[in-house]
């Protein structure tokens, strides 16, 4: 399996004009403990990083630098992101060679190797799966600042990442995708839409927080303390 991180975001939300990957958590940038992770899964033959270009020397000295985990087991490739995240997503399937590809947000430490392998063999079965958690808040329609129908919390989940596919199948979808025009805000829509396949939603993990505020950093150090 071949591991996708995508790392070329901006973090506009965070403010301070420095890309959320870089930033340390207990000592390690936010995207040492992804790689970690999947590293410690022990189902990974391939990590490929996609990352912004102007940003190669922080990803070489201080995230590559700080593993716990040794690399040299393992095929990484280096490759740019895109003006967008479905073109950084595009650029590192293309780039991987392996059978199953499993696409996450640098944004996201604190996700378990069991939920890896639990989506490698859901994906195996079914071509696509991904996370997902029940919201826990009831969830009502906003009609132009008026409360309108109360959502079935039973019936939808909260998506998360990784995301893990068989490659042909998320590249064709993909493909399909940007030679159109359409952008999605995750891997799994696009390949529900254009590829055809269902992804199967495995529980995902509540601690599984994507970093976009300050506060969620303050979350995040916490939930790994713990």
């Amino acid at each position: 399996m071949g591991a996708v991180i995508l790392a070329a975001g901006r973090s506009s939300r965070m403010g301070q004009g420095v890309n959320k990957v870089y930033r340390e958590i207990l000592g390690k940038p936010v995207l040492t403990h992804s790689i970690d992770t999947f590293l410690g899964s022990g189902i990974v033959d391939e990590m490929v990083l996609v990352f912004n270009e102007e940003e190669e020397d922080l990803l070489e000295e201080k995230v590559l630098g700080a593993l716990d985990r040794d690399l040299s087991d393992i095929i990484v490739r280096r490759i740019p992101g895109g003006k967008k995240r479905q073109d950084s997503s595009r650029a590192g399937v293309r780039a991987s060679e392996t059978d199953y590809v499993c696409i996450h947000d640098g944004a996201r430490p604190n996700f378990s190797s069991d939920l890896i392998v639990k989506l490698l063999d859901a994906t195996v079965e079914h071509g696509a799966a991904f996370p997902g958690v029940k919201p826990v808040d009831t969830i009502r329609a906003n009609n132009q600042g008026y409360a309108g129908a109360t959502i079935d919390r039973d019936r939808h989940v909260k998506v998360q990442t990784p995301q893990c596919f068989r490659k042909d199948l998320h590249l064709n979808a993909i493909n399909e995708a940007v030679e159109t025009g359409r952008y999605f805000t995750d891997d799994a829509g696009i390949v529900m839409e254009l590829g055809g396949v269902r992804p199967r939603v495995v529980e995902g993990e509540r601690s599984n927080v994507k970093i976009t505020t300050a506060l969620d950093t303050r979350l995040i150090e916490v939930l790994i303390s713990s």
